[in-house]
């Protein structure tokens, strides 16, 4: 089954809607048009009537009373006058009428002893109907009735009046065919028609600019993520536009940024990983051989055993660290475990386990009794990893702090040495996986620590202060 192109469904679109348009363009126009010109059929009927009337009279129409269009259309108008309700004599002149040859209308008055004119314009397509128009008029009993009659897909307009004249009674009956109905409808039908046409072609330009305005970026961004795809991702993806396509854009820039330093990092990894694990596996193997060949480099069987167990001890250690940053990735990716627990016993506790690998070190703690919603075993291993880092770095002292910023809404908790100061170019790549610093042992410890301050909504940042090196962490209050 084909699959419809974004261009493809908005030319079905627009077609749609073009169609539905002329179909209630044609409705509408069928409808509303039939009345408009049915009304102003009968308007004109009813005012060629009162010309009659006063021609009849023997008076005159003022100039400002006169209707020009309607004066000009009352010219197809014809008439039928009766007086005193003498219906029987259209009977006599439609016997004279019909006995009339090569007579097709009778233009002039024509005024019969009994007393019924004829005048206007009288054509032979309405004998077929004049005995209806008869019992209409004969029967009518208001003084003005409008009528219609169909002959042959046409329709005869006709009004019926009945009034005085000169002390007499007197019966007009006025006709007309919808012959200007019908004109004028095909005017405009045919006008409307180069309009709607004018509209389709204006239509389309702008439906083929639009089209291309929308596809084209959408394409360009399909080669992009197709590129992406094959790992090529060293191309930026930037478009000039502000709206839900640019956004698209931004999005997938970001992916491929992500990506892209995603990629470093396990390249790094990798690199990292064939250091850390190439160097005691050589110590082992040569080791190993030596004591097979009877020979102990550390000068006995024990001192051997000793190295190689410390190798050992390492490469596990590496080993851990890494699945320690799998397990934390996968993490990022679910909902983390977290109860509540007080921070400061945390911190307490873990200092005293720390404080004993250096006597020479005072510990200042000033901390408050808050209580967070985290996760005990990861948050633990991030403070232990601070405070190994600010322990290898400090000559004397060491400060923990703990605050609460309700302007920013969060727990500040403040970990600072009397170390050497940062270079401040190194400040922005301590969090960096592998980059060790100076004593370092993997690299590691400060990257995980700040995914797993990330993982609570956390944040971390090193600073060289006056007189310390502060390790600044930052908790959200609505955490606790």
């Amino acid at each position: 089954m084909r699959a419809w192109s974004l261009s493809d469904k908005l030319w079905l679109l627009f077609a749609t809607v073009l169609a539905i348009l002329f179909l209630l363009l044609g409705i509408v126009f069928r409808w509303s048009i039939r009345d408009f010109f049915t009304t102003e059929a009968y308007r004109t009927i009813e005012y060629a009537q009162e010309v009659k009337l006063i021609e009849l009279q023997g008076g005159f129409i003022p100039f400002e009373d006169i209707d020009t269009n309607s004066f000009k259309n009352a010219r197809d108008v014809g008439h039928i006058v009766v007086f005193d309700r003498e219906f029987d004599l259209i009977d006599n002149y439609l016997h004279r009428f019909r006995t009339q040859e090569d007579t097709e209308k009778v233009s002039s008055p024509t005024t019969t002893s009994k007393g019924i004119v004829i005048s206007g314009t009288i054509v032979p397509e309405i004998l077929p109907v004049i005995d209806s128009i008869r019992a209409n008029a004969e029967v009518q009993n208001t003084s003005s009735e409008r009528y219609e009659a169909r002959l042959n897909n046409r329709s005869l307009f006709y009004v019926v009046r009945s009034g005085q004249l000169s002390g007499r009674d007197v019966t007009m009956i006025s006709y007309m065919w919808d012959t200007y109905k019908n004109t004028l409808s095909s005017t405009l039908l045919s006008r409307l028609l180069l309009v709607m046409a004018i509209m389709t072609v204006v239509s389309l330009i702008v439906i083929i600019v639009f089209s291309r305005y929308m596809t084209k970026p959408l394409k360009r961004l399909s080669e992009d993520v197709r590129m992406i795809s094959k790992r090529n991702w060293d191309k930026p993806i930037a478009l000039n536009r502000s709206d839900e396509i640019g956004e698209l854009a931004d999005s997938i820039e970001n992916m491929r940024r992500s990506l892209s330093e995603q990629d470093k990092e396990q390249q790094s990894m990798l690199q990292f990983i064939s250091h850390e694990l190439k160097t005691p596996v050589m110590v082992i193997r040569s080791y190993a051989q030596a004591i097979k060949d009877g020979i102990y480099p550390g000068g006995d069987l024990n001192s051997a055993i000793d190295v190689i167990d410390r190798e050992i001890q390492r490469m596990d250690l590496r080993v851990k660290d890494l699945l320690f940053i799998t397990r934390l990735e996968y993490l990022s990716r679910h909902n983390l475990e977290t109860e509540e627990v007080n921070l400061s016993e945390l911190i307490e506790d873990t200092v005293g386990r720390f404080s004993f690998q250096r006597d020479d070190i005072d510990w200042n703690l000033n901390l408050r009794n808050i209580t967070e919603q985290i996760n005990e075993e990861q948050m633990a291993i991030a403070i232990e990893n601070i405070l190994s880092n600010q322990i290898r770095y400090a000559r004397n002292t060491i400060e923990v702090t703990m605050e609460v910023n309700e302007k920013e809404e969060n727990v500040v908790i403040r970990f600072a040495n009397d170390g050497e100061r940062i270079e401040e170019e190194r400040l922005a790549t301590l969090f960096k996986p592998f980059i060790k610093g100076v004593g370092g042992e993997n690299g590691l410890g400060l990257s995980i620590t700040r995914r797993i301050l990330e993982l609570h909504g956390g944040t971390i940042f090193v600073k060289n202060e006056e007189s310390a090196v502060a390790t600044i962490v930052e908790l959200p209050i609505k955490s606790i």
